[in-house]
């Protein structure tokens, strides 16, 4: 259940940060394949109808570090705000980091008669981390961090508690994916205080 994912979010006027720490019983390319495959996202995740990769360009890898990649990827989907929901069609500037990280900053939303009147700022950033488990099947940390900056404030308490339920039903679907990707039992994900 979506319950089962903690979220925290601070609120700074109208500037949401949230950060969520998930524990995966999966292997890194598991859970990078789930992040990062943009047409099987409607399957899975709340809210998006399409999404399709327009531009895919790899840059050159500097020392030691494998050639990340820069994608531009166009979602269509509803932005869903307290009783709001709303058509959306947000462009995302994506770059990847192989089996480490994926960030992404929206470049343009189109809210139909809204426009760029609700959001002014969306980034979003999963981080894969390994962790040390000796004998057992292999797991992973997946900490996702988001900024989502409105054009209008909410009001005060309920605000926060919007952004947290929909990034928790966001977060909940990656790691019910990665489960059934991997045949395992979903794990629940856990929280981790925003520095």
């Amino acid at each position: 259940m979506a319950d089962d994912v903690k979220v925290e979010v601070r609120r700074s006027g109208r500037r949401f940060d949230a950060e969520a720490v998930l524990d995966l019983g999966a292997d890194v390319q598991t859970v990078w394949d789930t992040i990062t495959d943009y047409a099987a996202l409607p399957s899975f995740m709340p809210g998006i109808r399409s999404c399709r990769v327009l531009e895919r360009e790899a840059a050159a890898p500097g020392a030691g570090v494998p050639a990340a990649e820069q994608l531009v990827v166009e979602q269509r989907g509803e932005f869903r705000f307290l009783l709001f929901a709303q058509p959306m069609t947000v462009r995302l500037h994506i770059e990847h980091q192989p089996l480490h990280m994926a960030e992404a900053k929206a470049v343009q939303f189109d809210l139909g008669i809204f426009k760029r009147r609700v959001i002014d700022v969306f980034e979003g950033r999963y981080e894969l981390l390994p962790m040390a488990v000796r004998g057992r099947a292999p797991r992973m940390q997946l900490r996702y961090t988001a900024v989502i900056g409105l054009h209008l404030p909410p009001p005060p308490a309920i605000g926060s508690m919007a952004v947290r339920q929909n990034l928790a039903q966001q977060l909940h679907a990656v790691a019910a994916e990665v489960a059934r990707r991997s045949s395992r039992p979903a794990s629940k994900p856990r929280s981790r205080p925003t520095r």
